[in-house]
């Protein structure tokens, strides 16, 4: 994002720098229909001449009137520009301010494109040739996401927010090219491209709601919740297989330190006999 001055104030613009025309198209739109702009690059703006009524045509018309209709076509009201074609004042701050935002908007780089450009209109024009592309080139990129829309699927390594970004990126795509997908043709595909992982809670949606009614948010949100709580399942089966381990092992240290103690007294034992033994021979001896 850059700052971008305005009468407004700090008015602030996504920054292009030749990628992601659509997505960039559509928020610069949106700024200029909210500040009341975006009349001035949708129409631009156009010299009107100021008409004035011609002087002495009134009263002609009425003398006319009273001599008959023979001079009825001469009587008419006569127009006629008294300046040259000018723009309103109005219409030039507005055609400035849009264009400002649009040079703002662009970096360095870009601004060559558009710097002798004097309207908001043309250097939006400018900037959709180059970088939207004609009919023969949207039909081509149009044609190349539709393959990525029918092979889409969810990778077993790919976590689930990635997946739905990616699953969002490509329907986006088709919109802002002009492709109408309605509501349950990405349903049907989201549930069908899911990873495995996700087949119960797929089965219970397909089982308990309306695929003819139900929306690609509601669809997100359950495999989200059910992924959340098949994450707590698998933490508390770690902790609980951990404890057991623990209580496994702390099981057979006491079983080890009991055989040790058992064999130092049957061996403590055994030396005392020995002890005993040697004492009364000792004393035999003696």
């Amino acid at each position: 994002m850059v700052g971008s001055g305005s009468a407004g104030g700090d008015l602030r613009t996504p920054q292009f720098n030749g990628a992601n025309y659509d997505f960039w198209s559509v928020k610069m739109e949106t700024i200029l229909i909210a500040y009341d702009l975006w009349d001035a690059v949708e129409l631009g703006v156009h010299p009107q001449p100021i008409i004035e009524e011609e002087e002495g045509s009134e009263r002609e018309e009425g003398s006319e009137r009273k001599e008959g209709s023979e001079g009825e076509e001469e009587g008419e009201t006569v127009q006629i520009p008294v300046e040259a074609p000018t723009i309103s004042r109005e219409d030039k701050i507005k055609n400035a301010k849009a264009l400002s935002l649009i040079q703002g908007a662009l970096t360095d780089e870009l601004f060559p494109r558009i710097r002798n450009e004097k309207t908001a209109k043309g250097a939006w024009e400018i900037l959709r040739r180059e970088f939207r592309g004609d009919k023969k080139v949207r039909a081509v990129k149009l044609q190349a996401i539709r393959a990525d829309f029918e092979y889409l699927r969810m990778n077993d390594a790919e976590s689930l927010d990635d997946y739905f970004a990616r699953f969002l990126g490509i329907v986006n795509n088709l919109k802002s090219l002009g492709e109408y997908v309605i509501e349950k043709r990405i349903v049907q595909k989201l549930l069908m491209s899911i990873s495995r992982k996700y087949k119960s809670i797929v089965s219970i949606i397909e089982e308990t709601k309306d695929l003819e009614t139900i929306r690609v948010e509601e669809i997100l949100a359950s495999i989200k919740v059910y992924d959340k709580r098949e994450d707590l399942h698998d933490e508390r089966d770690k902790l609980a297989g951990t404890e057991k381990a623990f209580s496994s092992l702390r099981v057979r240290n006491n079983q080890a330190s009991g055989a040790n103690k058992s064999s130092q007294g049957k061996q403590n034992q055994k030396w005392q006999g020995q002890n005993k033994k040697g004492s009364n021979w000792s004393q035999g001896g003696n």
